[in-house]
């Protein structure tokens, strides 16, 4: 796996695309927990909300430890986005230069090949969960300085949920991108079907089907998204989850083990 990651990585580096969108993913990455406190730093300066304590961001615990994993987790989910474009246009140039088909020729066989990606999908997540731990932990020491072990690890699941749902997500990509092999058209249909496709299906089917709310969370992405759920609705007093449940890992499991079979499958088993 090590030597298919090095392959992988050394057809990724010269690339522009790469580097670009590496650079934003990180530029976001990294600015996104300064742009937040700024903007809760107004919120608690301007008169209207000050006066609330309900809306005085100064009483909401966004950055102890006790919420930080859930709340950053949630935040940065949001922009994995990036990452799938990368194994997007990975993915869909290999057949677009038929460096897919030389590299069989050449002795790479198609299960090397899979494996290749998936690794460099493994790698890709285990950067995103190791990144944001480390900001946590620089957020998390910088805004509540007391150091207390069990502190630190209150509700640190959170930070597994979203290495699985970069995983996940990345693993959505790479099936689309064997199946359609046409980098704008797989972005595309990604973009469009995450944010409007999903959820006016997920909005018509929880509204029609109300006795039956599972189904509008199974769908493919909603399952994944729905690990880490929206925490900031607690600051408001609205009932919030703020744990994983079993329902949602096994719906997003269940998908996964879809993706990660379906994936296999069409490049092992589909003419090159």
């Amino acid at each position: 796996m090590i030597r298919l990651l090095k392959i992988e990585l050394a057809k990724l580096w010269p690339a522009s695309y790469f580097r670009i969108l590496l650079a934003l993913w990180l530029v976001a990455f990294i600015t996104i927990p300064f742009a937040s406190s700024s903007f809760l730093e107004w919120m608690a300066n301007n008169k209207m909300m000050s006066q609330n304590p309900m809306f005085n961001p100064s009483h909401w615990p966004i950055f102890d430890f006790a919420d930080l994993w859930q709340n950053l987790a949630y935040v940065y989910k949001m922009i994995s986005i990036f990452m799938s474009f990368i194994i997007i246009i990975s993915v869909t140039n290999e057949f677009d230069y038929k460096t897919v088909r030389q590299n069989v020729i050449d002795g790479f066989s198609k299960t090397e090949f899979w494996l290749s990606k998936i690794s460099l999908i493994v790698c890709f997540s285990l950067l995103s969960a190791v990144l944001l731990f480390l900001l946590g932990l620089i957020i998390g020491y910088s805004m509540f300085p007391i150091f207390e072990i069990n502190l630190l690890f209150t509700n640190i699941s959170f930070l597994f949920a979203y290495f699985f749902q970069v995983f996940y997500l990345l693993m959505f990509a790479f099936v689309l991108s064997i199946m359609i092999k046409r980098a704008g058209i797989v972005i595309a249909i990604m973009v469009f079907w995450i944010y409007i496709i999903e959820p006016m299906l997920s909005a018509i089917i929880g509204s029609r089907l109300v006795d039956w709310p599972l189904l509008s969370e199974s769908l493919p992405v909603e399952a994944g998204w729905n690990l880490i759920q929206f925490p900031f609705k607690k600051y408001l007093l609205m009932k919030t989850q703020n744990f994983i449940s079993l329902q949602d890992i096994t719906i997003a499991g269940a998908w996964f083990v879809f993706f990660f079979w379906s994936s296999y499958m069409l490049l092992t088993k589909r003419d090159l």
